[in-house]
Order: C-alpha cells, then structure tokens, then sequence
C-alpha cells in the first residue's frame, strides 16, 4: 500500500475549502481559473496528455489538454498541470512550459503530482463520505467522474481495499 501524503492531503483540500469547491465531482477547470489559468483542448500528439506553459511578457499559465483523450483523462491531466503550477511554479516560469507526456520516467517530482492530482480529484474525506463496503468502483469512478484505474489506485493508498 502507498504511503499517504498528509501535506498533498490536507494542500488539496484546503484548496477545495478555500474556493468553495468542497464537492463531488471536482471541477478542476473551475480550481484553475482561480489560479488565473485558462485550459484549453487542442490537437496534440497521441503521446502527449497535455501540458502547462508559462508566457512570460503577459506572465500567465496556460494548460493545453489533448482533446483526444477521454474526458477522464482531460481531468486529470488538468488536476497534474495544477499540481505543476502549485508545487513548482518557479521551475515552470524558468522553463517556461511542463509537456505531459503518456510514457514518461517517474521521477519524485511525477510522483508528488500524480498523488497531488488524485488527492485534488478524489479527496480523502469527500470519498470516505459516500464509500461503504457495497460501493463498486465503477460506481464511485463515475461519480467522482475518474477513471476506474485512478479510482482503485486512489482506494488502495488511502486503505480502503
């Protein structure tokens, strides 16, 4: 069982409390233009799930999200490039753009983002809410409107499989 990140947990749902978000589904298009960031859908590559770039004359973020993917997907991605721009916006600004890529290696850094964004998208204490034995994951997936692997990954590190 993973490890859980009590300070992804408590950062996301601060956010969620913060911005008057505390609900199910999360709306992480919504979350984003609260940070000021416009989300876009675009063709991308099939091996890019999206990405987050830093426009430095007008100083904004923006995050682009493959519009092929499911909307499952879409979200997600969203919810990593908020993980990007709230944990390293100053790595972003220098690079000046985050590319999210399908097949990428999964340093510490992917790894904090990745439970950031699910932590964001499925919250510890919203899910515990409506879990009980007789849940299935597609139900609870569908009503956190993720997909079936994010949400067993999600109940496997919070202990509730």
């Amino acid at each position: 069982m993973s490890k859980i990140n009590e300070k992804l947990e408590n950062l996301t749902s601060r956010i969620l409390i913060n911005n008057d978000m505390y609900n199910i589904p999360v709306d992480p298009v919504k979350i984003a233009r609260t940070y000021d960031i416009s989300v876009y859908e675009g063709e991308l590559d099939n091996k890019i799930s999206g990405a987050i770039r830093y426009y430095k004359e007008k100083d904004e973020f923006k995050i682009l999200v493959n519009k092929n993917d499911a909307k499952v997907k879409q979200r997600f991605t969203i919810a990593e490039e908020l993980g990007y721009y709230i944990l390293y916006e100053e790595k972003i600004k220098e690079e000046e753009i985050h590319i999210n890529l399908i097949d990428k290696e999964i340093n510490e850094e992917e790894k904090e983002v990745e439970y950031f964004a699910g932590a964001l998208l499925i919250n510890k204490t919203l899910l515990e809410s409506v879990y009980n034995s007789n849940s299935t994951i597609l139900e609870l997936a569908e009503l956190f409107h993720v997909s079936v692997s994010s949400m067993t990954l999600r109940l496997n590190t919070l202990g509730l499989l």
